[in-house]
């Protein structure tokens, strides 16, 4: 008699583009870290071979390539789906999902059966690049057997663009170790850094150092602020950072802005910190907003696409698609428009007082 394999037995992998600094990627972990806990077999399939996470003990990290430039990855499709079903045989493995557009659409082209995880919203892709990318997403995710978002708002956007009902779109909120979360919050903070923000107002901000995050935004609304008690921490970086630490210097703040680059924990910096401010144009779900929220970090954020409304009113929200007036204070913090955020944010600080 065939033995039925229990749920001990089972393996479930994920594809994505690297485990470098970001939301998927975070997301990824903690879902593979819950997975092992329930006794499965993980397999994190990478396009790229970096990887600055600490994985969780018996996750297998198989790289695909020592590609590091996302452009080149996109024209090593047929490789990567080589490999990726090669692979995927080899080690018997019937059930995962893929993370980020490139990974998405080699799922895709490689099993019919594909799920993948769509988690930015479609206005973010611009340029050339974007172009391509929205042109496969326009062609290939139609074909996947499952998409999951991680907002309503997107999912309506998606369904929308692709010409597909929503019903075919499934709505799964991204994951957060709220266990982890709590411990890593608890660190103390670089004994120089705890003397430099003693006593003053601590602004946070986290996320990649790139144009679609106008960290110049708020920079700008930071600079028109009087008291100058406060201290703004900006985690992460990329390629804006050169920019924003001369516009730091023009607007003669070396002093009140810090700019901390990449940090395996930043619980323990948002956990200090009295305001969360966010000034994307476009995202998918942002875990840093619902790690801040979970913290208990009020939030000042634009209202972007998608996700902006479900973090700070609520995933219950009745208010998607409404128009709103800004500045719009929630359960969790406030929503502005993207267009007049120094003015809004000046608003708010004069709510809040101090």
């Amino acid at each position: 008699m065939k033995k039925v394999k229990s749920e001990t037995d089972r393996k479930y992998y994920f594809l994505i583009n690297s485990l470098e600094i970001g939301g998927a990627e975070r997301v990824v972990i903690n879902q593979a870290n819950e997975l092992i806990k329930k006794g499965f077999q993980v397999y994190v399939f990478t396009l790229k071979s970096a990887c600055l996470y600490d994985l969780p003990k018996g996750v297998v990290h198989i790289p695909l390539s020592t590609i590091s430039d996302n452009f080149c990855l996109f024209f090593a499709l047929p490789r990567f789906i080589y490999r990726f079903q090669s692979l995927r045989k080899k080690y018997g493995l019937d059930d995962g999902i893929s993370f980020l557009e490139i990974s998405n659409f080699i799922h895709i082209l490689a099993r019919r059966e594909a799920k993948i995880s769509f988690r930015t919203h479609i206005n973010f892709f611009t340029g050339f690049f974007g172009w391509l990318q929205k042109l496969f997403i326009k062609i290939l995710y139609p074909r996947a057997a499952k998409i999951i978002v991680n907002s309503r708002e997107n999912r309506h956007d998606l369904a929308a663009y692709l010409g597909i009902s929503e019903q075919k779109i499934e709505v799964v909120y991204n994951s957060i170790d709220e266990e982890k979360i709590m411990l890593l919050s608890r660190e103390a903070l670089e004994d120089e850094l705890q003397k430099k923000i003693r006593n003053k107002r601590v602004y946070i901000t986290v996320g990649r150092l790139i144009k679609e995050k106008h960290h110049e935004i708020i920079m700008d609304a930071l600079s028109c602020l009087k008291n100058k008690n406060w201290i703004w921490l900006i985690v992460g970086d990329g390629p804006e950072r050169s920019f924003l630490e001369t516009k730091a210097q023009e607007y003669g703040l070396e002093d009140s802005i810090f700019f901390l680059g990449q940090q395996k924990n930043i619980f323990k910096y948002v956990a200090k910190s009295d305001f969360f401010l966010y000034a994307s144009s476009v995202e998918g779900f942002p875990n840093v907003l619902l790690e801040a929220r979970f913290l208990g970090i009020p939030i000042i954020t634009t209202d972007f696409k998608s996700g902006a409304r479900e973090v700070i009113l609520g995933e219950d929200t009745n208010m998607i698609g409404k128009v709103l007036r800004y500045p719009y204070k929630g359960r969790h913090g406030y929503l502005l428009d993207a267009n007049h955020y120094g003015v809004q944010f000046l608003e708010i600080v004069k709510l809040i007082g101090k």
